[in-house]
């Protein structure tokens, strides 16, 4: 009898746990509610980062932001936009979902729903639908580069890994539940060399694997310092910066940090009070540097400068 009631709330709790990251997905707001702006009071922050540029996203609500060499995309609950360098909009499209996250790759832009991935040309212009790949899919982030395509699905918490035509090349996360993803943030990006880095942030750690998903390396540690990642589950975003050194948001102390591939701390960008906590930010670089920074909190898209 113990074990059929211990079975029964375990059952429970797993169904109670996937219910909520599908609400969060589903609504992208989930966690706005009651969010405080939180501190480390104790930690004085010295940066040469400053916001230079926003802009009010007017479409919706703003969950992602790519770049190309002269364009910025964003993209929300309802809505694919385009801007200039100057944050002078160029094209919007209506989207009937909502897009999760972008991925831009030579002229072709990768638009990620919940389950699949629309490619549009740089003018807006749909190309194709990929997907969906897996049954109770929730893609949280895509990446491209010059070989493959690769996207985080936190519903079954993998990463898929495709050629240039949307075939499956090789899954990422079996056997044995490899990532531990405890909140909908599940981030993937593709280096040049055809790595796969991948948020373990249930682990607080970046790992560094191959194409067909095995360990190279991993950094990371857990804890509230700016040399560590802190919280349940972190980094919720990261981008590499033209330097090599990655740029990570977090959740819970919200913060904006730069660290090395190899894992120390290069500086911090912005202070937990920037923004609403529990509400990470999208991250991503341009060639010259400037870091963009997509709050779905209040639909802005911050634009960083390193002022010396």
């Amino acid at each position: 009898m113990n074990r059929k009631v211990t079975g029964v709330v375990s059952t429970i709790i797993i169904i109670l746990c996937i219910a909520y990251i599908i609400y969060d997905i589903a609504t992208g707001r989930s966690d706005i509610k009651d969010a405080v702006v939180t501190s480390t009071a104790d930690e004085p922050l010295v940066t040469s980062w400053q916001i230079v540029k926003e802009i009010n996203i007017d479409y919706g609500t703003l969950f992602s932001v790519a770049l190309t060499d002269d364009k910025i995309i964003c993209s929300g609950d309802s809505f694919l936009t385009t801007y200039d360098k100057d944050l002078s909009p160029i094209w919007n499209k209506s989207m009937m979902t909502g897009i999760k996250a972008l991925a831009v790759f030579g002229d072709t832009i990768y638009a990620a729903t919940r389950e699949v991935i629309i490619l549009f040309t740089s003018s807006g212009n749909r190309i194709d639908t990929w997907g969906p790949y897996d049954e109770g899919a929730i893609i949280t982030s895509i990446a491209v580069n010059n070989d493959y395509v690769a996207f985080a699905d936190a519903g079954n918490t993998l990463v898929f890994v495709l050629n240039k035509s949307g075939a499956l090349k090789s899954i990422v996360g079996h056997p044995g539940n490899q990532f531990i993803i405890p909140s909908p943030y599940f981030d993937v990006a593709l280096t040049r060399d055809d790595t796969l880095v991948i948020a373990n942030t249930g682990k607080r750690k970046l790992e560094f694997r191959t194409i067909e998903g095995n360990l190279i390396r991993s950094i990371g540690e857990e804890g509230d310092s700016f040399d560590y990642f802190c919280g349940c589950c972190n980094p919720a975003h990261f981008a590499f910066s033209p330097d090599g050194n990655i740029v990570t948001a977090e959740k819970g102390i919200n913060r904006i940090k730069i660290i090395k591939s190899t894992g120390e701390l290069v500086e911090p960008v912005a202070q937990p009070d920037h923004f609403i906590a529990s509400i990470p930010v999208d991250l991503a670089i341009s060639k010259d540097g400037l870091i963009y920074a997509a709050n779905r909190y209040n639909s802005v898209l911050y634009v960083f400068k390193r002022c010396d």
